[in-house]
């Protein structure tokens, strides 16, 4: 790491480690962010790692906010969860139009924003100089700190049919948050519903998905730096795919703890048990062997892009299935030495139990689901045409 701020951001999230443990079982019964944590975080400047310099961001190098939410989750994967992607969503914000972004950030630099990408019910009409929104998008984790949002709906065509995907940018002001949250992985993420009621938009706060899927967000215009002009949604998966790493890293790390201090279960040692020693072995390899993908293919985003260059279909969608691939290898690493701890395992507050259940909920993101990224990858493969648009 040759980047000094990413490295005091990196310190930073380490020196946590101890509070965000220490917080973990009451992160899940909160069921969201602990305000203590929260502030931590945003003093610490995590959420502004994406955010452009200009409106008062860090713009950081692509990929440090995989590394920041891989160091929070080794400790409290829902922290990391949160963490990372408010810190991606100030990315999302700084490719929209210049005058959306002055709103958000005119006032308060450290304001954050909150996403949702899949709405129900939803109206769009139009209306001068913009349009009314209507409708109720779920899994916005971290809205509960969140001053704005974006949410995609479809903006009618002139013969009334929904026409193209656009990202519609809202005060939380204008919305109401509904406690919805109830899960058994990455519980203590808050990803609430988000309920608008005949909101105004005006057309500033309003920009087409494919644009910038396409690396080409109004956003550019007034932030030149390459993290803006990278295809959002071939890359979008680094945002998420860290938490699984720093999740089963945690894990075996606890689990190598508590073999130490607990050393006879049925009067064998259990650490000097050559199985057990293999399995912890080859897990940590699994784990080490995803983060060295991931994290290869970040500093090749880095290169395409400081280039100007913009990758082919078949590396976008290689991306995709590296990050799918290196969650589920994540989990199996998990699953392989979970069952070590034997009945103690089943504790819902047990640290390795949480970062199971963390990571396959980490995995079973639509960004990150293999039966996905591996059938569009290897669809290319064959030469077929990619069957996802956004990619």
């Amino acid at each position: 790491m040759t980047d000094g701020g990413a490295e005091a951001i990196l310190n930073a999230a380490r020196a946590m480690t101890p509070d965000l443990r220490a917080r973990a079982g009451a992160t899940e019964v909160n069921r969201r962010l602990l305000p203590e944590t929260h502030r931590a975080f945003r003093e610490a400047g995590f959420y502004r790692v994406m955010q452009p310099r200009g409106f008062g961001g860090l713009e950081l190098p692509f990929g440090i906010q995989t590394e920041l939410s891989m160091e929070l989750a080794r400790a409290c994967p829902s922290s990391g969860w949160v963490a990372g992607l408010l810190a991606c969503h100030g990315w999302l914000l700084g490719m929209m139009p210049g005058e959306v972004q002055a709103e958000v950030w005119g006032g308060d630099p450290a304001t954050c924003v909150a996403t949702s990408f899949h709405g129900n019910d939803i109206a769009v009409e139009s209306a001068a100089g913009g349009w009314r929104i209507s409708g109720r998008w779920p899994f916005s984790s971290g809205v509960d700190y969140c001053g704005w949002a974006m949410l995609v709906a479809g903006l009618p065509t002139e013969d009334g049919s929904r026409g193209e995907n656009h990202y519609l940018t809202v005060p939380l002001s204008d919305c109401r948050i509904v406690d919805t949250w109830n899960a058994t992985g990455l519980a203590g993420t808050g990803s609430n519903d988000i309920v608008v009621e005949d909101a105004f938009v005006p057309d500033h706060r309003i920009a087409p998905m494919l644009a910038l899927c396409r690396g080409e967000g109004p956003g550019r215009a007034v932030n030149p730096g390459y993290l803006y002009r990278l295809p959002q949604m071939a890359v979008f998966s680094f945002n998420l795919v860290g938490v699984a790493v720093g999740a089963a890293r945690g894990a075996v790390e606890q689990l190598c703890a508590s073999l130490r201090q607990t050393s006879r279960t049925t009067g064998a040692p259990l650490a000097g048990q050559q199985s057990i020693q293999l399995r912890v072995a080859e897990s940590m390899a699994e784990i080490d062997a995803a983060w060295a993908v991931v994290d290869r293919n970040r500093h090749e985003i880095i290169a395409w892009a400081e280039a100007d260059a913009v990758p082919d279909v078949a590396e976008r969608v290689r991306y995709r299935r590296d990050n799918a691939f290196a969650a589920m290898a994540c989990c199996r690493a998990i699953e392989r030495v979970q069952p070590i701890l034997g009945g103690r395992g089943l504790a819902a507050g047990d640290p390795v139990n949480r970062a199971w259940r963390d990571a396959n909920a980490v995995a079973r993101h639509i960004a990150l689901t293999w039966d996905l990224a591996g059938a569009i990858q290897g669809a290319v493969a064959l030469g077929l045409p990619c069957p996802d648009p956004l990619v």
